[in-house]
């Protein structure tokens, strides 16, 4: 499968159209207006998102897409965060879809693929975080596969039409990738919010089974693409904390110039000069990283690639908490309210890092030992 990177013209126009769609849909007055309704859509922008084409942004050209560059798609992530976006773009369009791009089945992936960037389908992967699923277990039986096991923080997974299940045959031991529609597939599941205000859910899976019919991909096949959507998933939501940082950063400096205290702006205090210094270097060596990661993936070297996952997460973890930190010290009390974004912008943070750390699993092991 060929990944081709967008020309110059068409990054613009995609970068000044998300822009506006980020300032006319995801005003921070309108973002909070979303979160207090009830119950919450989560998916009001999504037709939009599919009508500007960015739903086909991690797709292949011979699959419809608009070239599935990872460094495209780190861009289109980056200024979207500024919004923060309450759709399942990274869940279903980056990670779900890099699974539904390794398809065998020609005709049904290619159906599957024109529903989710027609906005039509939401598809999310389950059970592949921190490697291999050895989340869920699946027994053959005779009508198909008995799925076992639980799964805590689940993003999306009740605003999904497909659920990718990944799961560990419990008689080969190898991973296998089951493809069942939602509404023809029952869990049990406690729905909550994130602290970002996206929702998830704990799902738990007591021998649900799921026909034959159902197996999307198998053995070496669904490992190798695990493989890939997990270096997608890092990747993506790498850059989605590096937007959130670009914007902090941004607060920052303009209340820096703006704050008035002792007749002068606090700005010209070298101690804040100073501070806020550190803060845009941690911004610019997490968005190296990330954009070091992106690069990987249009290489063709993310599979193999296990420490740059790791050095990514680390880098940014540290940024961000570093980031989001000064941040709010340098607004005062103003940046930990409800009503100003810095204290959305950090617990979006705070989410993302979370997600991260998850998706990286065992690769973390000797930052924990260090820490």
């Amino acid at each position: 499968m060929t990944y081709t990177p967008l020309d110059s013209e068409s990054k613009s126009i995609i970068e000044s159209t998300l822009r506006r769609f980020v300032a006319e849909s995801y005003d921070l007055g309108l973002r909070r207006a979303r979160l207090s309704q009830s119950p919450i859509d989560y998916l009001s922008c999504w037709p939009v998102l599919a009508e500007l084409g960015i739903l086909a942004a991690p797709f292949p050209e011979e699959l419809g897409g608009l070239g599935g560059c990872g460094s495209d798609v780190a861009d289109i992530v980056q200024t979207l965060a500024k919004g923060m976006l309450l759709e399942p773009f990274i869940e279903s369009a980056v990670i779900a879809g890099s699974i539904l791009a390794d398809g065998t089945n020609a005709v049904i992936r290619q159906e599957l693929i024109e529903e989710l960037i027609g906005g039509s389908c939401i598809s999310i992967l389950l059970g592949a975080r921190g490697g291999l699923p050895d989340a869920l277990r699946c027994e053959r039986t005779a009508a198909g596969y008995a799925v076992y096991g639980r799964l805590a923080v689940v993003p999306f997974a009740a605003q999904a039409d497909v659920w990718l299940i990944a799961a560990v045959d419990a008689e080969s031991g190898n991973p296998l990738i089951l493809r069942v529609p939602r509404k023809h597939a029952t869990a049990a599941c406690q729905h909550f919010q994130l602290i970002d205000g996206l929702p998830a859910g704990d799902m738990l899976f007591d021998g649900q089974v799921m026909p034959e019919s159902a197996v999307w991909l198998e053995g070496d096949s669904a490992k190798r693409a695990l493989d890939m959507a997990r270096t997608r998933a890092v990747s993506a939501y790498c850059s989605d904390a590096v937007g959130v940082m670009a914007s902090l950063v941004e607060m920052t400096g303009e209340y820096l110039r703006a704050r008035v205290q002792f007749g002068v702006n606090i700005g010209s205090f070298q101690a804040l000069q100073h501070r806020f210094a550190d803060m845009h270097i941690a911004y610019v060596e997490a968005r190296a990283i990330a954009r070091a990661l992106a690069r990987s993936i249009d290489d063709g070297t993310a599979g193999d690639q296990a420490w740059l996952r790791f050095a990514a997460t680390s880098v940014i973890e540290r940024a961000a908490e570093k980031i989001g930190h000064e941040a709010i010290q340098m607004h005062g009390g103003m940046g930990l309210t409800e009503e100003f974004g810095v204290s959305h912008y950090n617990a979006r943070l705070v989410a993302v890092t979370r997600m991260l750390r998850t998706w990286v699993g065992p690769e973390m092991a000797p930052l924990d030992r260090d820490q």
